[in-house]
């Protein structure tokens, strides 16, 4: 599929409302398909981050290291997902990394360029505002998910939360299973275990990767 600058600078949240002009003045100062190979880091605490990062095609894990170097996944993006909108205001210091997962495709847009916009259309800050407020909403919701439940109900939360958001009771898990273990606040066998004993409940199949929810 032929890749469209002007549908992918339009298809970001934060940018949802802008008129047409201005959609074409922000892909004129924006990158575009720039190929991140597996395992690539784009971003991590040691390095400067000026832009923020448009998945076009591919995942990308964020993700944070403890004293002891054990990784913990924050979210993952998918096509379409924005994310270092903080990078387009402030260049402090940031404490996540951000590694391609496979093969990926990500469009770009500096701090400088950005900032120009931002004094002549305000509607950016308001569309930026709301994408930051779902963020915090969804980072909530996994704090819920890894503090108040057990490992067997955090895998089924996630699970059932996945199939609404897909709006189907059938879908591939959309990372690893070691991610998914990371993400919940579980050890990887804890949840091929949990999983195990979802489905000697009852309560879904599953087929390698491809969940059925009964």
């Amino acid at each position: 599929m032929t890749h469209s600058p002007f549908k992918c600078v339009q298809g970001a949240p934060i940018f949802q409302g802008l008129a047409d002009a201005d959609i074409a003045e922000l892909v004129t100062i924006s990158v575009h398909q720039q190929t991140v190979k597996k395992g690539t880091i784009l971003y991590s605490p040691a390095a400067p981050l000026d832009r923020m990062i448009i998945v076009d095609q591919g995942r990308v894990k964020v993700y944070q290291l403890n004293e002891n170097g054990k990784e913990k996944v924050l979210y993952m993006l998918q096509p379409g997902a924005i994310d270092s909108e903080a990078a387009l205001f402030s260049d402090r210091p940031q404490a996540n990394y951000a590694e391609a997962v496979e093969d990926t495709l990500v469009c770009s847009i500096g701090r400088a360029d950005f900032q120009g916009l931002l004094h002549r259309v305000p509607t950016v800050a308001f569309n930026l505002l709301n994408i930051l407020g779902d963020r915090l909403t969804a980072l909530e919701s996994v704090s819920a998910l890894t503090g108040n439940l057990t490992a067997k109900n955090r895998v089924l939360a996630y699970l059932q939360q996945l199939g609404q958001e897909k709006q189907t009771h059938e879908f591939d898990l959309p990372i690893r299973k070691k991610e998914l273990a990371s993400f919940l606040g579980i050890t990887p066998e804890t949840l091929s275990r949990q999983l195990s004993q979802l489905v000697a409940d009852g309560l879904l199949q599953l087929d390698g990767k491809h969940v059925s929810l009964i």
